[in-house]
This record gives structure tokens, C-alpha cells and sequence, in this order.
């Protein structure tokens, strides 16, 4: 999914951010086409694997299956921004999620991704943090944590982060990887190599794209 194809269809992102609020209801002809497209390219990795809806406490006191609804194609949406590197438009996108559900963690996670976009990586690493504080089982906050301690220099954390993800999901290889990649860097060769034989192992096996898509109906 190229800018060109996006704006062939005329999608309305950019120039309708500013004459007045993006309306989803503007466009759900086209909602299911374009995510759609979306998850068949090189973006669907970076999905959630649970729905946003699922992720909230039922307490929030709204219709859930609407909102919840709404964020995940918000959140879809964004998602193939990201890729296209059309980082104010993610924003954006995200900026809705948190007004429905301003606690969830992937509001945290995808804002991190942004920060981290524009290079800011201490508030890249805070948000990773806040939502793994939110979800500490949430697998990709926790290897993109690790990974970027790797980058802050930061090593005991993580190797903290990375082996916290493998032990909860044993055939992460992103983790796995991660892990040779860090003790590469220490000088320690021989197990950077374990890892890395790991991690090519379980990327073999690992399937083109998440099961968890399957739970997708938009």
C-alpha cells in the first residue's frame, strides 16, 4: 500500500485533519478495503494480537463493542501510516484511541513507536514502560523495551526485558535475535551465536503473519 494508492482512493487523512474533526463514519465504505490491504502487507506484524476492546476493563462505562470497534481500525489505520513514515497522520490516529480509552496499553506502545520515529528516545523508552506497567504480559512492549535499552546503553535492562519476553512466549524470536545481538556487542560470541541459532530456528516455524489476524472482522 503506497502514498499514491492512498491518494488515488482519496482517503481522507491530511488535509481533513484540519477542516474539522476525522470522522470515521466519513468513510466506512472504504474502512474495510484499506485495512484490509493493510494486513496483507509488511505492517500486519505490528498489529495488536488482542483487540483494543478486549484490552479495557467492561467498568469504562460505554457501548464497548462500538468503541472498542473504532479503535482497532483507528489503531489499523495508524499502523499503516507508521509504515508509510507519515508520522503526523499516526499521531492523529492515536490521538482518537486515547480519547476512548486513554489507559489502554497500546495507546502507550504505538505512542512509544512514534517517539521513537522522531528520535526521542527517553520518551520512547517512558512509554514502553507505561505500558508494560499497564500490560506486563504485552510481548511486543517488552522486545521493543529490551531492544532499545540496547540502543540507551543500558544492557542488565535489556537482557532483563528480552528474557522476561522469551519466558512468557519461548518462540519469540525477535527476542531471541535481540538477545544474540546484545551479547555481541559484550564480546560474548559464543552465546551470541546460541541466540542467534535460536532465534533463526523459531523464525522458520513462525508463521507469515500472526494467527491472531484471524480475530479481525472489519
Amino acid at each position: 500500500l503506497s502514498k499514491e494508492t492512498l491518494n488515488s482512493t482519496q482517503l481522507p487523512y491530511s488535509d481533513q485533519w484540519t477542516s474539522g474533526k476525522f470522522q470515521l463514519t466519513q468513510w466506512s465504505d472504504r474502512v474495510s478495503t484499506h485495512t484490509t490491504a493493510s494486513f496483507t502487507g509488511s505492517t500486519m506484524g505490528t498489529l495488536p494480537a488482542e483487540s483494543l476492546s478486549e484490552s479495557i476493563d467492561s467498568t469504562v462505562g460505554c457501548d464497548q463493542s462500538n468503541w472498542g470497534y473504532q479503535a482497532e481500525v483507528w489503531y489499523a489505520i495508524a499502523d499503516v501510516f507508521m509504515s508509510l513514515d507519515m508520522i503526523p497522520d499516526a499521531q492523529k490516529c492515536i490521538d482518537e484511541i486515547k480519547q476512548l480509552f486513554p489507559l489502554s496499553h497500546l495507546v502507550s506502545y504505538m505512542l512509544a513507536r512514534i517517539r521513537e520515529k522522531e528520535g526521542s528516545h527517553k520518551e520512547a523508552e517512558q512509554q514502553y514502560i507505561n505500558a508494560v506497567t499497564l500490560s506486563p504480559h504485552h510481548i511486543p512492549s517488552l522486545v521493543a523495551l529490551g531492544r532499545l535499552q540496547i540502543d540507551l546503553g543500558k544492557p542488565l535492562l535489556a537482557e532483563h526485558y528480552l528474557i522476561e519476553a522469551t519466558q512468557l512466549k519461548p518462540n519469540e524470536y525477535e527476542a531471541w535475535h535481540y538477545l544474540g545481538c546484545l551479547h555481541q556487542q559484550q564480546g560474548a560470541h559464543h552465546k551470541a551465536a546460541e541466540y542467534f541459532s535460536t532465534a533463526l530456528r523459531f523464525e522458520c516455524s513462525a508463521p507469515l503473519r500472526p494467527y491472531s489476524v484471524l480475530q479481525w472482522k472489519l
